[in-house]
């Protein structure tokens, strides 16, 4: 029996939307194509305005798979791909995977040293990017395996007169060295190769992280991890056939395709696609298509929210809206509430979880501020040694379940200091289980700033200062003190009305007014924009990097 003094938390189903079927032992792309069979009309993506049918995206990327292996894709090779969310990077992704081959996602905002460096760790032989990125690619080509590129024009799969991003709005022309996407997929039926894969090993995924501590690491996700979360994700949180996502979580990211993606296709819903953020347009697209789920980082929430011409537009037909990448502030989610009427929930994962892995769950939601529970896993809290602490003491979370990463590619001793024998994900966050069983994230473990001997969360802080009326955005880190180790800053983006009108020295007031004294900022300065993540995650890494350069200055 589970002893309710130790932090160890065990999914129970009935915390789920509904029941949760055994999980199948085929691979992804057969998953998906039951529902193209079942639901062959029904619009599956919606991309730059263009709704794509399932049938449609079903026999795009079996037109892919037929080409790809012409071309010599063979299963287990690995394929990378680097695009923006589009329709035809999910055609991109499933017609790699149905050659039995493993996709490769580059971020686009990779530069050459850093992409040459995921393509030769992968091995990667053939590369699918947008037309804009050929020039990148061409330029490091010579110093990686790859054997074929092939283009993709985004406005390919557009309505007319849709909003594309200026920076991928460019002239359809021959790119030198190079197959085009369209063309390629003209030229093949639709007959991908008949492939065998057994599920639970073969790989349809690496996903690379940043490489915060260092160089990045190509994450493999199988086919059974993948297939795991969209039927958990789907069935426990309570996704449906009606249900309209707006896919703003980049693809190259683990949301991108845990979140956003896979779960609505597996339950046959509509994903609407958007390949570059901005406020404005964003806001269109929710009332157009009636948007009623939304994955996201607090600073988009944030600035959906601050946008002006967010009058315009009734987003009460929300059903569920996550925050994601980074806890979310509760001043942030007490505002959402009164826009929408529905609440705006954390929840926590990895690339190594595939993606969500601790939400707050319909049949047992979770306070504001926690995490939420497990969904089909167990959650531990330990010490150093690995040893399970009381409830309430902050250790770090560890994670076991059947959406756990096989682990990283070509790295034995990584995949060995995070991953245990018996299972269990050593993730480096702190975090603590409440005394009624729900978890809390305190922070990156590397993260916590340490003052005068005391630890202080960043997001604690700034939770607090997010309360401030003329605060939009900030970021907390530790900055070098003499005295105390580390001084806590505060990093702050004023609301436009505010700017000129309010002083350091008032939010450190307000912030003394509310925290104990070592935990306020001991410095306030305000700045026009945070350095931010592909996918709108702060970076306070970066932060942390100025501060050091000006002290050792």
């Amino acid at each position: 029996m589970e002893d309710e003094r130790l932090s160890y938390v065990k999914f129970d189903p009935a915390w789920g939307a509904e029941p949760m079927p055994p999980v199948p032992e085929v691979p992804l792309f057969e998953l998906i194509r039951q529902t193209a069979h079942r639901h062959p009309r029904k619009t599956a993506l919606v991309s730059l305005d263009r709704p794509v049918s399932y049938r449609e995206m079903d026999e795009l990327s079996d037109r892919l798979a037929a080409a790809l292996a012409d071309l010599g894709v063979r299963p287990r090779d690995r394929v990378a791909t680097m695009l923006p969310n589009c329709a035809q990077h999910v055609i991109a992704f499933h017609g790699i995977i149905k050659t039995g081959a493993i996709a490769v996602p580059c971020s686009v905002m990779l530069k050459g040293e850093e992409l040459a460096y995921v393509l030769n760790d992968a091995g990667a032989r053939v590369m699918i990017c947008l037309d804009v990125f050929h020039p990148l690619v061409q330029s490091i080509r010579h110093r990686t395996a790859l054997e074929e590129v092939i283009t993709v024009h985004l406005e390919d799969v557009s309505a007319p007169g849709a909003w594309v991003p200026p920076v991928y709005k460019v002239p359809k022309e021959k790119r030198e060295g190079a197959r085009d996407f369209a063309e390629l997929l003209s030229q093949y039926p639709p007959a991908p190769p008949a492939v065998s894969l057994d599920p639970r090993e073969d790989l349809c995924l690496l996903l690379y992280t940043a490489g915060t501590t260092g160089a990045p690491k190509g994450v493999m996700e199988t086919h059974f991890n993948v297939v795991f979360n969209c039927l958990s994700h789907s069935h426990l949180v309570g996704f449906d056939y009606n249900d309209v996502n707006l896919q703003i979580m980049p693809m190259f990211h683990t949301s991108g395709y845990m979140l956003g993606l896979h779960p609505f296709l597996y339950k046959g819903g509509t994903v609407v696609l958007m390949p570059l953020f901005d406020p404005g347009e964003l806001l269109k697209l929710i009332d157009r298509y009636k948007v009623n789920v939304l994955f996201a980082p607090p600073t988009l929430y944030v600035a959906l929210l601050n946008h002006p011409d967010l009058p315009r537009y009734d987003l009460r037909h929300f059903k569920i809206a996550v925050g994601c990448g980074a806890p979310v502030p509760p001043a942030l989610q007490v505002r959402w509430r009164e826009v929408t009427g529905v609440d705006l929930t954390n929840g926590w994962g990895m690339t190594e979880t595939n993606s969500g892995g601790i939400m707050s769950l319909p049949n047992r939601p979770s306070p504001f501020d926690a995490i939420g529970l497990p969904f089909g896993a167990e959650v531990k809290i330990v010490d150093p040694e690995g040893r399970t602490l009381p409830r309430g003491r902050v250790g770090e979370i560890w994670y076991r379940g059947p959406q756990v990463a096989k682990g990283y590619w070509n790295k034995p001793e990584e995949t060995a200091a995070a991953f245990t024998p018996d299972g269990w994900l050593r993730t480096g966050d702190a975090g603590y289980v409440s005394e009624e069983g729900f978890v809390y994230f305190v922070e990156r473990l590397k993260e916590l700033i340490i003052t005068s001997g005391y630890n202080v969360s960043p997001f604690e802080v700034e939770s607090v200062v997010m309360q401030h009326p003329a605060v939009q955005e900030v970021a907390v880190v530790g900055t070098p003190d003499p005295y105390r180790g580390e001084a806590v800053k505060a990093f702050v983006v004023l609301k436009e009305e505010y700017r000129g009108k309010v002083t350091p020295e008032e939010i450190m007031e307000f912030c003394g007014e509310r925290m104990a004294a070592y935990k306020r900022p001991r410095v306030v300065e305000f700045v026009d924009e945070l350095p931010k993540s592909s996918v709108g995650k702060v970076l306070r890494r970066v932060l942390r990097e100025r501060e050091r350069e000006r002290a050792g200055g």
